[in-house]
């Protein structure tokens, strides 16, 4: 499999951790202020610990749509691999942002391009994209599509969270809320094609951990066992259990690459998923990687959940830290939890 180009669209409005605290106090205006502000600080600690500084979310005053920004990265993917619309076999759909649950999300897309192709989407949380990739070449080494498109519309700011999360939490509600503080928003669009030099994936699944990040919907309770974990800020609402998911997500990840990686010295470049930048210099440190795990884009732009590496292969690209002929690996962690080893040459 080739990744032949990978776009990346952000909205328009910039919003940092001063915005995010101010937004903090004007929504809770009719609290103690004293109490008001040593809350401020509580969540302007955890920012620079998590190394969060900006995100981005749709100016939606200004009528900025998710799905121009989608549309607007799919084109720009196509034409980047030297392709036309028509050209496009397959289109899937990813992630976790989306308006639809019925019909394919893909559809709406496949149809604003002026075109007629097979699509369909898949749903894991942050590891959907990594999944698209396993399917996609999956399609092409039986040669049952020659060029697919993989799309993800990261956009779920204003249907999951705002304004609630700004309400005043108590220290053990910080604890799972806070992260969705960190969340931005983009639209990403990779087309690949067939290549003999095939990727390599390996999953690991470790379910147990699943109640440690959920954003559940409508009647989310008839389709899980009881756990207080879950649902724990209502419907539509992110559920992260900051603390616990990052050692989970370390320990894990730590070993899952020293069982397939004895000697990381062979890989040029690693993607992880970036929900915290701290987390990943901890992690990179572990795994005497260094500078070579890619660790950018959430000080810039958040937590932009299954967009977060096709971004950073984006991102590493222009800025010259990622170039033709590297073997790369991706290694994102997911709510689930599952974590993540794709292995290939770019």
């Amino acid at each position: 499999m080739r990744i032949d180009s990978i776009a990346l669209r952000t909205p328009s409005r910039m919003i940092s951790n001063e915005d995010i605290l101010r937004y903090i106090r004007d929504y809770n205006q009719t609290q103690n202020r004293e109490e008001l502000e040593s809350y401020c600080r509580k969540i302007e600690r955890l920012f620079r610990r998590a190394g969060a500084q900006s995100r981005y979310v749709r100016d939606t005053g200004a009528g900025e749509r998710a799905f121009d920004l989608l549309r607007d990265a799919a084109r720009s993917a196509i034409a980047d691999a030297g392709l036309v619309p028509r050209d496009i076999d397959l289109v899937i759909y990813c992630g976790i942002g989306r308006g639809f649950l019925e019909p394919a999300n893909a559809t709406f897309l496949v149809s604003a391009l002026g075109i007629e192709c097979d699509a369909f989407d898949i749903t894991e949380a942050c590891m959907s994209w990594a999944r698209a990739l396993q399917v996609a070449q999956g399609f092409l080494l039986t040669r049952s599509y020659a060029r697919i498109l993989i799309v993800n519309a990261e956009f779920s700011v204003y249907e999951n969270g705002y304004p609630e999360i700004f309400k005043m939490r108590t220290d053990p509600e910080i604890a799972y809320t806070f992260p969705a503080l960190t969340i931005g928003e983009a639209a990403t669009a990779t087309v690949v094609t067939w290549s003999p030099d095939a990727w390599k994936f390996r999953f690991r699944t470790r379910p147990q951990f699943a109640s440690l990040c959920n954003l559940p919907l409508p009647g989310f309770r008839d389709f899980c066992l009881p756990d207080t974990k879950v649902g724990a800020n209502g419907v539509h609402q992110l559920v992260a259990y900051s603390s616990e998911l990052t050692q989970t997500a370390s320990r894990e990840m730590t070993s899952f690459v020293k069982a397939a990686y004895p000697d990381v010295s062979g890989i040029d470049i690693w993607f992880p998923h970036s929900s915290s930048e701290s987390a990943l210099k901890i992690m990179a440190t572990r795994l005497g990687v260094g500078d070579r795990l890619y660790d950018k884009v959430f000080r810039k732009f958040g937590n932009l959940a299954s967009a977060s590496i096709p971004a950073a292969m984006c991102e590493a690209t222009k800025e010259g830290s990622l170039e033709r002929g590297m073997r790369v690996v991706l290694c994102p962690a997911s709510a689930g939890m599952v974590f993540g080893l794709m292995e290939g040459i770019y």
